[in-house]
C-alpha cells in the first residue's frame, strides 16, 4: 500500500470515520446491490463488460486513489506506461486524499463509481453488492495468483470471494533516533529484543521535553502485532467471537505490557497528545526517540538527511514470535462498470510484474509480486530489513478484515483500553466487559 506520511494521517482519519461512513452508506449500497442484480450490467455480463480500447474504439477509464502529490507519482508513472502500451485506453486519475471511503461508497451506491479504484476495507464495501467479483476475470485469462504473497491475497478476499488484486504493501517496524540513544548512553535495539527491554529503554530515553516512545489507547489496530506475538488475538479467526479471545490470559499479559509502556512515556510529559501515526513530526524534530510506523516516511526522512535513524522489529514477549501487521490494498472495479474489459487490463498491468516494478522503484513500497520483491532486494536494505522480517511471520488478518461490524466493536474495546491507561482500571475485568460488549455487536 503506497502511503506517505500524509497518507498515514489520512488513513488514520479513515479508520476513525469508518463507523460513521458505514452507517450512512451501507443502506445505500444495499439498494444499489438490488438494482444491479437485475440491471443490464449484472455480474452475468462480467467478463464481457465494454471493450478494451482496440480497433479504433478509444476508451477513457477513471482511476480513483487516495494518493496525492509525491505518493501519487509512482502510480502515475505506471499509468503512463500502461497508456503508452495501450494507445486505445486513456486513464484519467482522480486523487481523493480526504474522505475517501465516504466518496467511494457514495459513488458505488449511485452507479457513478470510477472504472478502477483502490480499496482497502472489503468488509465495508462488499455487503452492498456493488463490487465486481474478480474471480471470473482471473479465470478468463488464467491469471496466475500464485505470483503474490499468500497473506496479501487473503486481504483481497472477503466472504469467500475475490474483490481485488494487490497494489503494494508495508508492514510496521520501530524507527529509532540514534542521536538520542547516544546522548543517553543507551545501546541501539536489536531484532529479537524483549518487551522488558523495550520498557526499560523507554524509561531511559524519557525526560522532560522528550518521549522515549508514544503509546496511546486510541490506536487499537496497531496493538495487534503485540497481541499476536504473545499468542493472543482480538477476535476469532472467523471474526465472530470476542468472548474468550479478547479477554484471554495472553491478552491480559499483553495489555499489562502496553500499560507499562504507556506509563513509561506519555505520563512524564504533559505537552501534546500523540497518536501512533501523528507522532511522526515529533520524531523528526527529536521529541520522540522511537516511533512505530510503516515504511512510508522512510524515504522522506532519508532524503531530508536531518536524522540519523535505524529501524528494528517489534519487541517480543518471552517465548513469543514475530507477527507483523500488514497495510495493503487492492485494485477493484464496480459491478456496474461500463468499461470492465479495459479496466481489467489496467488492473492486470498495475498489479502485475511490469507495473509493480515501476511503482515500487526507489523504495517507495514493497511489491506484492514475490519475484519483483526479491529482485528489488529491499529485504537486504539496512533500513527495510526489519519491515521484511515482520512479513515473514505474518499470518493473520487484522480484525477489521474479518467482520464488517468490527469498527463498532473496536469502539468498545478502545473505551476499555482508555479506562485501563487513563484510570488504571482492572485489566482482566475491563477486557471481560469489552469482550462481552463487542460480542453483542458482532452477532
Amino acid at each position: 500500500m503506497s502511503i506517505s506520511t500524509s497518507k498515514g494521517k489520512s488513513r488514520n482519519k479513515m479508520w476513525l470515520m469508518l463507523s460513521l461512513v458505514a452507517a450512512l452508506c451501507l443502506g445505500l449500497l444495499s439498494a444499489c446491490g438490488g438494482k444491479t442484480e437485475s440491471g443490464a450490467n449484472s455480474s452475468g455480463a462480467a467478463v464481457n463488460g465494454g471493450n478494451k480500447g482496440t480497433e479504433g474504439n478509444e476508451v477513457t477509464l477513471r482511476f480513483m486513489t487516495w494518493d496525492s502529490g509525491q505518493t501519487l507519482q509512482p502510480y502515475q508513472n505506471a499509468i503512463n506506461a500502461f497508456m503508452e502500451k495501450n494507445p486505445g485506453i486513456k486513464v484519467k486519475v482522480e486523487s481523493v486524499p480526504d474522505n475517501y471511503d465516504q466518496k467511494l461508497l457514495t459513488s458505488l451506491a449511485s452507479d457513478t463509481a470510477p472504472d478502477v479504484f483502490m480499496a482497502w476495507n472489503y468488509p465495508l464495501y462488499v455487503p452492498g453488492g456493488a463490487l465486481e467479483d474478480m474471480q471470473a476475470w482471473v479465470d478468463k485469462d488464467n491469471y496466475d495468483l500464485g505470483k503474490y504473497y499468500p497473506i496479501l491475497m487473503d486481504y483481497m478476499k472477503y466472504d469467500g470471494k475475490l474483490w481485488g488484486l494487490p497494489t503494494t504493501y508495508s508492514t510496521r517496524a520501530i524507527y529509532y533516533n540514534k542521536k538520542l540513544f547516544d546522548e543517553a548512553g543507551v545501546p541501539y535495539p536489536q531484532d529479537g529484543w524483549k518487551w522488558d527491554e523495550f520498557v526499560d529503554t523507554v524509561h531511559k530515553l524519557t525526560k522532560p521535553g522528550q518521549y522515549g516512545f508514544i503509546m496511546t489507547p486510541d490506536d487499537v489496530m496497531t496493538m495487534q502485532p503485540y497481541v499476536w506475538s504473545n499468542g493472543g488475538d482480538m477476535v476469532s479467526e472467523d471474526g465472530q467471537t470476542t468472548e474468550g479471545v479478547l479477554n484471554s490470559a495472553e491478552n491480559v499479559e499483553t495489555m499489562t505490557f502496553l500499560k507499562q509502556l504507556y506509563d513509561a512515556s506519555s505520563k512524564i510529559n504533559s505537552a501534546g497528545k500523540f497518536s501512533t501515526n501523528n507522532g511522526l513530526e515529533s520524531f523528526q524534530t527529536g521529541q520522540i526517540a522511537m516511533f512505530d510506523n510503516g515504511m512510508w516516511p522512510l524515504g522522506d526522512i532519508l532524503k531530508e538527511g536531518k536524522l540519523d535513524i535505524g529501524t528494528v522489529t517489534h519487541p517480543l514477549p518471552e517465548g513469543g514470535s514475530l507477527k507483523g501487521i500488514i497495510h495493503t490494498s487492492g485494485y477493484s472495479m464496480p459491478k456496474t462498470g461500463k468499461n470492465k474489459e479495459a479496466a481489467w487490463e489496467l488492473i492486470k498491468f498495475m498489479s502485475g510484474e511490469e507495473g509493480i516494478k515501476i511503482i515500487t522503484a526507489n523504495k517507495f513500497a514493497f511489491s506484492p509480486v514475490i519475484s519483483v520483491d526479491e529482485e528489488n532486494g529491499y529485504a537486504k536494505d539496512p533500513y527495510l530489513e526489519a519491515f521484511a522480517k515482520e512479513l515473514e511471520g505474518s499470518d493473520k488478518l487484522i480484525a477489521s478484515m474479518r467482520n464488517e461490524k468490527w469498527s463498532e466493536a473496536e469502539d468498545m474495546i478502545r473505551a476499555g483500553v482508555q479506562a485501563i491507561f487513563y484510570n488504571n482500571a482492572d485489566i482482566q475485568s475491563t477486557l471481560d466487559d469489552a469482550a462481552k460488549q463487542a460480542q453483542a455487536v458482532l452477532k
